[in-house]
């Protein structure tokens, strides 16, 4: 059995399941081939969604966790829901792959999502939820700045929610740039243009 590109498919990953950290250690390694190798059937299992999930959060030092955080976002996150994008999982492979420093395996932990209810801006965020949920994903900030981040948060997420219903034809990456180039006082104006 080949692949597209006549990359012969791994013997080990015959008759196997989609195995998510041996995945996880390919893309520490950046083994950009690791996905060609995978049968198609286990190719169907590749969710990059939830591989960006488990690959931005790892153990370790502060400076790596950092990188592996900020370098997920910028070279996946921000592009795996592109229309274009979702049709090409091995570009999403590669994305996820040019997301890692190269510096070899790392401990990969699972961090709770928001409530999808805040996430998809149907439900107000609570100070205390959100202050629990980047507790877990910054377990060495302190209360006071998790206090800050939390408050931030709630704050941008009111404008996000009121730009959703305000603007229902926006898609959600619409939604977050929007919100980033409007202010609170320009929409306290519009609302006062409005005769609200």
């Amino acid at each position: 059995m080949a692949t597209k590109k006549n990359t012969p498919v791994d013997e080990k990953f015959v008759g196997q399941d989609f195995d998510l950290f041996d995945a996880l250690t390919a893309m520490d390694k950046k083994d950009s081939e690791y996905y060609d190798r995978l049968t198609e059937e286990q190719q169907k299992k590749f969710v990059p969604y939830m591989m960006t999930h488990w690959m931005s959060a790892i153990k370790g030092s502060g400076d790596v966790q950092g990188y592996y955080l900020r370098s997920v976002d910028y070279h996946a996150n921000k592009y795996l829901f592109n229309e274009y994008v979702q049709k090409h999982p091995k570009l999403q492979w590669l994305m996820l792959c040019a997301a890692s420093p190269g510096i070899g395996k790392q401990f990969h932990a699972w961090i709770p999502h928001i409530k999808a209810g805040v996430s998809k801006l149907k439900d107000n965020a609570k100070p205390k939820d959100i202050k629990d949920y980047y507790k877990k994903v910054y377990p060495k900030l302190t209360a006071g700045d998790l206090t800050e981040i939390a408050n931030a948060f709630c704050v941008q997420h009111k404008r996000k929610i009121y730009l959703a219903e305000k603007f229902p034809e926006l898609k959600f990456d619409e939604v977050e740039l929007l919100s980033e180039l409007v202010t609170d006082n320009e929409i306290e104006e519009y609302e006062k243009e409005l005769g609200n």
